[in-house]
């Protein structure tokens, strides 16, 4: 009998096992696809690196950066420039204009009205909330509508894909809810946090993408991990659990962590009670599409980290990464990478176009946004019908469902990137923890 399997081999389930592995060998990853990764995956094509995943990862949890650390991979990050980096895009009134980042360029700004900024600034009067709200109404309520419109939808759109009206401020905003809720204001709970802190967590990458990291902990156990393992039902044992594999195969274990996505676990499991939680939980589609431009056939320059759009902004995607300007050894030295990123709550529909087809659209805004005269030097294209779960209203009643679950099967653990923390670092600290705590 082995001790620990543990079903997924993407950030999570790497994380899982590296951690186990200090404290034991005898451990089984089971993975369905002949690949590890998951959401993390990149591609090297012609002197660009591409991400169809995240593109970088945030420096902000003592997990992270351990794991980091323990694969020897420190001296290889890379660091985004940081004048580029700090200038972010939104559209106003078909411009391009840059996110007001300090108090002297939110007076500046062009994004908001008079009202809005002394709205600003007087939002310490607000009440806190007594109990959780949709992202919308909360955004809304504390600095009033059309800095929500303009500002917080684009964010949203950036990170989750999603709908603010649907979506949980407590869960989907957990930083600000949590200033909130102990300072009374987020104004308040921002500049205490500034004041403690030295530096901001940074984000990063490596030289090859960040695959360097999941091929790295893979490496490391590549011992534990079994390839195309695809899990079809999990049964409690006196002893532990039973494992079926679609193979008929069956493998015993006295623990077990799951780190597969919502829609996979509620296959796996006959807890009716989470499976209808599980259920809740949608998944956005997200085209990612990737565009080598030449340099000096690029009219419009803009440096910067990238754009955000808003649905009123009528465009055919939800932003753009301007890669080279982050990082400027994902391109050649004459040329410019971009990803642009379709899809989400708003833009399902163009998710159902022909890949080839919504590519074709889509270069001729690209061509449009930046004024670029010639051919498109390298495009390539990566889609993802089930891209990143929504943090709902239902969140409270899913980690819930969670607990009680875990309650009622001992040594059964689930973690993943549906609850609790979508990041990349989240999902590296979630693992951390359960390691920490149950093994």
């Amino acid at each position: 009998m082995t001790d620990v399997v543990i079903i997924g081999a993407g950030i999570s389930g790497l994380s899982c096992g590296h951690f186990i592995s200090k404290k034991t060998n005898n451990f089984l990853i089971l993975e369905s696809k002949d690949k590890l990764g998951g959401i993390i995956q990149t591609n090297i094509e012609k002197n660009y690196i591409c991400e169809y995943g995240p593109n970088t990862v945030l420096l902000n949890n003592e997990a992270t950066k351990q794991i980091i650390s323990d694969c020897n991979l420190f001296e290889r990050i890379i660091y985004p420039s940081i004048n580029n980096a700090k200038n972010r895009f939104v559209f106003n009134n078909n411009k391009i204009t840059k996110i007001p980042l300090t108090p002297i360029e939110f007076i500046k700004t062009s994004l908001l009205s008079i009202n809005s900024k002394f709205k600003l600034f007087f939002e310490f009067l607000v009440p806190r909330h007594k109990k959780n709200d949709t992202v919308f109404n909360f955004i809304s309520k504390r600095f009033g509508k059309e800095f929500h419109d303009k500002l917080v939808v684009p964010f949203i759109t950036g990170i989750y894909a999603g709908n603010t009206k649907r979506m949980s401020a407590k869960h989907s905003l957990k930083n600000l809810w949590n200033y909130e809720q102990k300072y009374g204001s987020i104004t308040k709970g921002i500049i205490q946090n500034l004041l403690r802190k030295k530096s901001q967590p940074k984000s990063f990458n490596f030289p090859n993408g960040l695959s360097e990291l999941t091929l790295k902990i893979g490496e490391n156990l590549k011992k534990s991990i079994r390839f195309n393992s695809n899990v079809s039902k999990i049964k409690k044992t006196e002893k532990g659990y039973e494992i079926s594999l679609e193979n008929e195969e069956k493998i015993y274990c006295k623990k077990l962590i799951t780190t597969v996505p919502s829609y996979v676990l509620m296959n796996l499991i006959d807890d009716s009670t989470l499976i209808n939680e599980l259920k809740k939980i949608k998944y956005n589609p997200i085209d990612v599409f990737h565009f080598g431009l030449d340099k000096k056939n690029i009219k419009n320059k803009y440096k910067g980290f990238g754009v955000l759009t808003k649905p009123e902004d009528k465009k055919k995607y939800l932003g753009i990464l301007f890669n080279s300007d982050i990082f400027n050894h994902v391109s050649p030295t004459n040329k410019n990478l971009y990803t642009v990123l379709v899809g989400g709550e708003n833009q399902k529909k163009l998710c159902k176009k022909n890949i080839m087809e919504l590519q074709d659209i889509i270069s001729e805004e690209i061509k449009s946004l930046f004024g670029y005269k010639g051919e498109i030097d390298f495009i390539k294209n990566y889609r993802w019908k089930n891209g990143i779960p929504q943090y709902t209203m239902d969140q409270e009643e899913l980690i819930s469902a969670v607990r009680g679950f875990e309650l009622k099967n001992n040594n059964f653990f689930i973690t993943g990137n549906y609850f609790n923390g979508v990041s990349v670092s989240d999902c590296i600290q979630k693992s951390y923890d359960i390691v920490k705590k149950y093994f």
